[in-house]
């Protein structure tokens, strides 16, 4: 009968045990943190966007137009428009790289052009293998 008490004090005494740390653990670093902006400031963009897309509409050179009026807002104009400058590079290189793959598979239709423009894009980016779909 003893034994007995005592096994089931000491079972009670364990789960309290664990129950007790599962509550005092510190949840690991930015895990509360929320991504991404919040929506109030997704709705300044927007409002930012379409006012820029508003003055832009006849601009014969849009991208230009559109980059000077977002960063005329910006708070730090020179790192808006460096990081404008920067993701406009990005882009070109991107194409460019989009348009030697197209070249290097001309004449390929279906499953051969997707499996030509698979390897084309395993040659470019071999540490990436299997990443693109």
């Amino acid at each position: 009968m003893k034994s007995k008490i005592a096994t089931l004090l000491g079972a009670a005494l364990l789960c309290s045990t664990l129950a007790v740390q599962a509550q005092t653990t510190t949840p690991p670093a930015g895990a509360g943190e929320r991504k991404g902006p919040t929506p109030e400031q997704r709705e300044k963009m927007r409002e930012a966007m379409k006012g820029a897309r508003e003055a832009c509409k006849d601009a014969a050179d849009k991208h230009a137009c559109m980059t000077q009026q977002i960063c005329s807002k910006a708070p730090d104009k020179a790192k808006c428009e460096a990081r404008a400058k920067e993701r406009s590079q990005k882009m070109g290189q991107h194409m460019d790289e989009h348009q030697a793959m197209a070249e290097a598979c001309t004449g390929k239709r279906g499953d051969a052009l997707k499996s030509c423009m698979k390897e084309q894009w395993e040659k470019k980016h071999p540490d990436h293998k299997g990443d693109k779909k």
